[in-house]
Order: C-alpha cells, then structure tokens, then sequence
C-alpha cells in the first residue's frame, strides 16, 4: 500500500507540475522538431472532446473511475503482482490528475483554468490521425498517458500473465 501511496503522489505531482507550467505556454514551443511540440488547450470534455461542457457528469464519471481504480489498488497485493500493481497506481494517477482539473474548472479556485489543461502534440499520432480521419490527434497531457499507458499495461498483465501467477500462487499452498 505504501508502494502505491509514494508511486500516485509522485505521478500525481509530475502531471500537475506539467500542467502549471504549461499554463504558461504561448503558441506553440516545438520541442523535438517534426516529433514532440507543446500547445496549452483546455479540453471542456473527455477524449476527442466528447461530452463537451458536461464538466459535472465528468466529474461523477472521474470519480467513480478512480473509486474502482483505488479500490483495486488497494486490494492488489505488490509482492505478487508488481506489473498490475504498478498498472492500476499509474491509472489511478491519471484518472485522479484529470479529475483535479475537472472539478476546479467549475469552481471559483479556478486559476485560470477552463477545463482539463491538455499540451502535448505528437507528430507521429498526427500523421496517422491525418491518414485515418483527415485531422490531426487531439493534445493530451501526462495524465492522460498515465491513464492509457496504465490500462495498457493491465490489459497486458491482465491477457498474458494473470493465469501464471494464480497457478503459481495456488500450488505454493
């Protein structure tokens, strides 16, 4: 538990660290050319800007999402499952970071911010996005790489190694 406690806030911390920062952003800085660029956006919804302006159903939707996600953080045990322990805390951390923004967009503590601060642009999504639908991939941030990369991680854990590990673990019985 200890673990996951220092792994979230570490996370926690970097995305919102990311985010002040870039609040700061004017234009766009390229920081790896043809590669890695940084925009400010705020994102009034969800992925691809879905459920616009329904910040508060959002907000319900986040924290639930990270009521089941620390409800599994909780209960996965370390010392057996590190790759999904470590896969539900960087989700967690995700699902928390964006609901931060979330809540204080409708709040007077707002700081400026509209919505979920996004500014990462990726070249090689935008070229793929550009082939596939004719625009490019919407700006991100950390928290959502923590919360994709996360449940990416414990699909993977999940489909490939779950099955070997409850084996494991039942015959040492």
């Amino acid at each position: 538990m200890l673990i996951t406690c220092i792994i979230f806030v570490a996370l926690y911390i970097i995305d919102q660290l990311t985010k002040y920062w870039a609040m700061d952003l004017v234009g766009t800085k390229e920081v790896i050319p043809n590669f890695l660029s940084l925009e400010l956006t705020y994102n009034k919804g969800a992925a691809w800007g879905m459920m616009e302006d329904n910040t508060p159903i959002l907000v319900l939707i986040s924290i639930i999402g990270s009521i089941i996600l620390g409800y599994f953080c909780i209960k996965n045990d370390w010392k057996k499952h590190k790759f999904m322990s470590f896969s539900l805390t960087m989700a967690l951390a995700g699902c928390v970071g964006n609901l931060y923004d979330r809540f204080i967009s409708i709040t007077p503590l707002s700081e400026g911010r509209e919505g979920v601060v996004d500014m990462i642009v990726f070249e090689p999504l935008n070229v793929i996005s550009r082939a596939i639908t004719g625009s490019n991939f919407p700006i991100f941030n950390v928290a959502d790489v923590y919360l994709v990369l996360g449940l990416i991680f414990f699909a993977i854990d999940y489909l490939f190694f779950y099955e070997k590990r409850v084996k494991k673990y039942s015959q040492e019985i």
